[in-house]
């Protein structure tokens, strides 16, 4: 092989490396505001509000984890509302949808939407890793998009899932998108590395293998087994009635039950 061609792959390595190096610097709550300025800013905000993007309904995905859950009207939390595509078809099925998201513009335009529709919504701007909504209210809270894995930190995750099992009533469902990798990306010494260079920086110290960047514009955890994710959803107070883990796919759902206490006495 050429040396130029050599150097060259070499730079290319080097630079999505520097790049990772985001991850490292910014602690959990910089990558969560990083996030929430990206998707507040205008030109996101259209892209999640656009009519063909609205309009287009709930994936094939979506609409099997739906049949998943038995409930087929009550009150819904639908977390990360963007522009109300997901929120338009619930809706329109029965469901009373309480819509959160981070960005204030992203529920105002899903009001909207969703108000031209013929479907009356509930917005709450908040973070979901600090979700603050009534307890024992909602019969499903449903969690698309992979955005669980946009949660740093396996304890905010583990939080922000006690939080969303609190606001169901028993025998509530939560429907809950990750992403997942099958590998683990980064060599030992690249890990060591990313590591030195958050310690010295006195940036992300609680940062977890497969956690990176995603298109510069949002942090992912990918999630490298059914055990780990299985572990944060029952921590969190769930039963994992159904977990997704098909070859190829890198998002992949989890339906999850509030139990009804035992009341018997011994």
């Amino acid at each position: 092989m050429r040396p130029r061609i050599i150097f060259g792959r070499f730079l290319l390595r080097l630079g999505k490396f520097i790049q990772s190096l985001s991850v490292m610097v910014m602690r959990p709550d910089d990558l969560i505001e990083h996030m929430r300025n990206s998707y507040a800013e205008p030109k996101n905000v259209e892209v999640w509000s656009k009519n063909s993007l609205v309009d287009s309904g709930l994936h094939e995905d979506e609409t099997i984890v739906l049949k998943k859950i038995p409930l087929k009207k009550g009150r819904l939390l639908l977390l990360g509302i963007g522009g109300g595509r997901e929120a338009i078809p619930l809706g329109k099925m029965g469901f009373d949808i309480t819509g959160v998201d981070f960005a204030p513009d992203l529920v105002k335009s899903a009001i909207q939407n969703t108000a031209q529709k013929g479907i009356n919504i509930e917005g709450i701007i908040q973070n979901i890793t600090e979700l603050n909504v009534s307890e024992n209210t909602y019969d499903i809270a449903w969690l698309s998009a992979g955005m669980y894995s946009c949660i740093p930190t396996r304890k905010k995750r583990i939080k922000m899932v006690k939080r969303v099992n609190a606001s169901l009533k028993q025998d509530g469902y939560f429907a809950c998108q990750y992403l997942w990798t099958p590998r683990h990306m980064f060599s030992l010494k690249v890990e060591f590395a990313r590591k030195a260079f958050a310690f010295l920086t006195l940036g992300n110290m609680s940062y977890e293998k497969g956690d990176v960047m995603w298109d510069d514009s949002h942090f992912v955890h990918l999630f490298r087994s059914e055990e780990e994710i299985r572990s944060e959803f029952e921590e969190g107070g769930f039963e994992v009635v159904h977990i997704d883990f098909p070859e190829g796919e890198v998002r992949r759902w989890a339906v999850l039950r509030k139990p009804v206490p035992n009341t018997r006495k011994n």
